[in-house]
This record gives structure tokens, C-alpha cells and sequence, in this order.
């Protein structure tokens, strides 16, 4: 069965002003004919925003063997295009999760997501056919994605030009589309390559001069279920927090951990917990660190430092920028071992990271030129091709950047506004290690001596221990523990 999937990613003008609300710099609505089966397991993005620029990484990941790929851009003038790495995502997603760690127990007898695209049959080999009222303002190839940037003036125009081209747009959506044409944007369309073996979508991002820090949640709606999930990492110099949407959060104190089972309820408690908090609107904020990307950080788990690992290697690293270029290395899209001390040296500096390069070029173009000595030359961050981190630093200053994730299960209703990003109201980090609070099966550690919890008398821990059953609807425990795949990169505390 073939995977069809259709996209439409809205990045509006730049603005003078740092989180303006009126700029919008988002992923869209997906959608995908009645006659076949889409899966879309997650929908991750990323959102760099300076005074400079504005780049959106995004990328989803289903279940299929997809033989043809697109997806329809609306941008303004001015917007470009480029292929992400795998190890950006990859780094970013495991390095936030949460971990939970198990109480501190001693025995008594001693001892211890989408956003996706439709797309029909290419017309021909790798090419867009032309169109009327419809000019292709520039063609050519990101990655394995041929793309195509075009530009009317006339309503209905580029739906024409869509359909011809075998993007199935559903016909709810064509006023849509219209909108950004009488709004003056422009669009990117792009398509997989005929032939390409691509089992997960390529990340790709969009770098937008000025800042946009506005998703438009509107489009999202479009094509999707009942709700969908929202993985979003915001850089920038300031804890990042949506307006107009509740702050959900997981009672740490109904935490419990199984010692037969070896992991823990948090997954039970997110899900209620996001559902809880104004009917669905609500945005979690499981992770958020000043300095993270390039500095070492500690943890309620880790006070002397997480330290992080990747799957091409057994030597664990300090920094998610280290863990960054070791997931490059090992996917092989980067040769260059040396960038992490590079990056180190980078971590406390207080100049502003600059692009050396013209509009739209690659900072590997030979036509870049230098930077101001007081600035830093943004290609000091990048690790030959792996220039995510680099590109994302572009317009900020290393020692304020905050790294924040925001995670959401946004029932279709919630879709009615956009998400504006401002400035958390606290400026304070949040841990992603949490201790559990409670003790299940712990006869699987302690065998048939009486387990002692941090300190708790064995009554505190049983009221706790009821507390949780009741938050999970009166069900045994036991067997709503959610247990986690295995990833490709984790942390860990030292």
C-alpha cells in the first residue's frame, strides 16, 4: 500500500521585533485520500527564533513503504529550503525525554506528532509540469526531494496547478490555500525522487529571515484525527511558553516505580495530565536548560553531571552538542570527530553567532565571506555537513540560549487558534530526571523483607500507593506501567 501524505507549512513575513505574534512559522494541515492507509506514528519540530531569522525544522515518522512523497510550503519572499540531519532530531528527542529514576530504596533486612503530505503518481521523472496564471520561480533538488517555488496572483490558480502535478489537495483545503494567495505568500513544493529508498521523512528546514515564533495551529487541523500529538524544542535566549493554552503537569508525587517490571507510571500520568488541564489545551513542558546545547549540565539524578550515549558509540559525552556530533558520526552524515571540542570552546561565549554566507547560501558555499572580530563566524559550529546547530545558533549569543521542549495531545477542537510563543512567565529550568515516589513489587528487590523508602514510614508509602491507584481509575497498577522502545541515543546520570 502505497503512503500518500500532504503538507502545508505557513512562514510568514519577518519581523523587527523578537516574538512578535503576528508571524506565523509552523507545520499545516495533512491529509490522505480515502483509498489509502496512512499511519504517522510522531510529529516532531524544531524552532530556532533570533532577531535575524527564524528556521523550522520539521519531519514525521509512519508506518509504510513510501513510493511517493510531497508536500506544499506557503512562504514569503525570501524563504529557503534545506535538508536536516537524522542526528538533530535523534539528539534533541532523546536528550529531553523524561527519565525516571526508582525510588531510593533499602530493605528491611538489610541491603540495598502531523504533519504530513499527499502526494499522487510524479508526473515525470523527478519534475513539475507547467501550469497557467502559475510561475516556477525556481527549481531544483534538496536532498532526496525535488522542489519547485512558485508564485501566483490568481485564486484557484495554484490548486489547478497542484492537482496537475498530483498533489491531492482535499477541496476543504483549497480556500485555504487561496488565503495565502491573497495574502501575497509564495509556496514550496516538494516531492521524494523517483527511486528513493526513504523509510522515515528526511527532516527538512526552512530559514526565514526576521523572527516568527507563531504556529499556525489552524492549518494543523486540517486532514487530521481526533487530536494530535506535538513534539516542539524552541531555541532561543529565553524559556520559551505558548500563550493562551494551560500548563499541564505531572504530579510528581503519584511517581511510582515497578521493581518487577523495571519502569514507571509517567506515562499514564502525562496522558491524564494533558487531558486534564482545559479540556486538552494544555502544553507540558517537560525539559527546559539555559546553556544545555553546548555546556555540561547536572540533575536532581545527576549532581554531577548527565552524561549522554549514542548508538555508534560506548563513550559517553557531556554536552548534547557532543552527543549531537556522535549521533552525525555514527549515522554518517558527518566525518569531522574534532567539531565537539570546537563546540566546547564555544559553550561560555557572549558574542552573537553570525552568518558569514549570502542569502540562501549554504555556510559551505565558497562565495561566503567573514564576520565582524567581534563576532562568531556561525561556521565555527558546523561539523562539515552537519550544520543543524550551527544554522540554529545563527543571531544568538551561546551562554543565554535556552533549549525547552513542549509536548501536547491537542484534541481537534483546540485547533481553532494559532500558538504564540512568548517568554515562559518563570524563567526557571525543569528536569527531565524525576525520582519516582512510590514502590511496586518491591518484593522483587527486597524479597520478603519490608522495603524502606526514602526515609517514608511504611504508612506514608501506602497512602501514596492508594493515591495512585485511584489516579489511574481504580485499575491495578501493575499492569498500566507503559513501557518505552528502546532509543537510539540516551542519557544517563554519573
Amino acid at each position: 500500500m502505497k503512503l500518500r501524505l500532504f503538507a502545508v507549512l505557513a512562514l510568514s513575513a519577518p519581523s523587527a521585533l523578537l516574538l512578535s505574534p503576528r508571524d506565523a512559522l509552523a507545520c499545516g494541515g495533512c491529509f490522505a485520500p480515502v483509498t489509502e492507509t496512512t499511519v504517522v506514528n510522531a510529529h516532531r519540530m524544531v524552532l530556532s527564533v533570533s532577531p535575524v531569522q527564524s528556521v523550522l525544522w520539521d519531519q514525521i515518522q509512519y508506518a509504510g513503504e513510501p513510493s511517493e512523497f510531497a508536500w506544499v510550503l506557503p512562504v514569503k519572499r525570501g524563504a529557503t529550503l534545506e535538508v536536516g540531519s537524522d542526528a538533530w532530531f535523534e539528539t534533541l528527542d532523546a536528550a529531553t525525554s523524561v527519565r525516571i529514576t526508582p525510588p531510593s530504596s533499602m530493605c528491611g533486612g538489610g541491603g540495598g506528532v502531523g504533519c504530513g503530505a499527499m502526494a499522487s503518481s510524479a508526473d515525470s521523472a523527478g519534475g513539475f509540469s507547467r501550469g497557467d496564471q502559475v510561475t516556477v520561480l525556481h527549481r531544483g533538488t534538496v536532498g532526496p526531494y525535488d522542489t519547485a517555488t512558485l508564485a501566483t496572483d490568481t485564486p484557484g490558480a495554484l490548486n489547478a496547478w497542484l492537482d496537475a502535478n498530483g498533489f491531492g489537495v482535499d477541496a476543504s483545503t483549497q480556500p485555504v490555500i487561496d488565503a495565502y494567495v491573497a495574502e501575497g505568500f509564495d509556496f514550496i513544493a516538494l516531492k521524494l525522487q523517483p527511486g528513493k529508498d526513504v523509510k522515515e521523512m528526511k527532516p527538512v528546514r526552512v530559514v526565514m529571515p526576521g523572527a516568527s515564533p507563531t504556529l499556525p495551529l489552524r492549518m494543523v487541523a486540517a486532514g487530521t484525527g481526533a487530536s494530535v500529538a506535538i513534539t516542539l524544542f524552541t531555541i532561543s535566549e529565553a524559556r520559551l511558553a505558548p500563550d493562551g493554552f494551560a500548563a499541564a503537569s505531572v504530579p510528581h508525587d503519584l511517581l511510582a516505580w515497578d521493581f518487577a517490571s523495571q519502569d514507571s507510571n509517567y506515562g499514564v500520568l502525562r496522558e491524564k495530565a494533558l487531558a486534564a488541564a482545559d479540556g486538552g489545551r494544555a502544553f507540558l513542558t517537560p525539559y527546559a536548560q539555559r546553556g544545555s546545547l553546548l555546556s555540561p549540565v547536572s540533575s536532581s539524578a545527576a549532581p554531577f553531571g548527565v552524561q549522554y550515549t549514542t548508538s555508534g558509540s560506548t563513550t559517553p559525552v557531556d554536552t548534547i552538542a557532543a552527543a549531537f556530533v556522535q549521533q552525525g558520526l555514527a549515522n554518517g552524515e558527518t566525518e569531522d570527530a574534532a567539531c565537539a571540542a570546537r563546540l566546547a570552546g564555544l559553550a561560555a561565549d557572549g558574542r552573537v553567532v553570525a552568518n558569514p554566507c549570502p542569502a540562501g547560501a549554504p555556510l559551505s558555499d565558497p562565495g561566503c565571506g567573514e564576520v565582524a572580530a567581534t563576532d562568531i563566524d556561525a561556521r565555527a559550529l558546523a561539523c562539515g555537513p552537519l550544520d543543524d546547530l550551527a544554522v540554529a545558533m545563527i543571531g544568538l549569543h551561546p551562554k543565554d540560549v535556552w533549549l525547552t521542549r513542549l509536548e501536547a495531545n491537542l484534541p481537534r477542537a483546540a485547533l481553532d487558534t494559532d500558538l504564540v510563543l512568548g517568554p515562559a512567565p518563570q524563567q526557571a529550568p525543569v528536569d527531565n530526571w524525576l525520582r519516582a515516589r512510590v514502590s511496586v513489587h518491591a518484593e522483587a528487590l527486597c524479597g520478603a523483607a519490608t522495603p524502606l523508602l526514602d526515609g517514608d514510614s511504611a504508612s506514608r508509602a501506602r497512602r501514596r500507593g492508594a493515591a495512585v491507584g485511584g489516579a489511574l481509575g481504580g485499575l491495578a497498577l501493575a499492569a498500566l506501567f507503559a513501557r518505552r522502545g528502546a532509543r537510539r541515543l540516551a542519557s544517563r546520570p554519573v
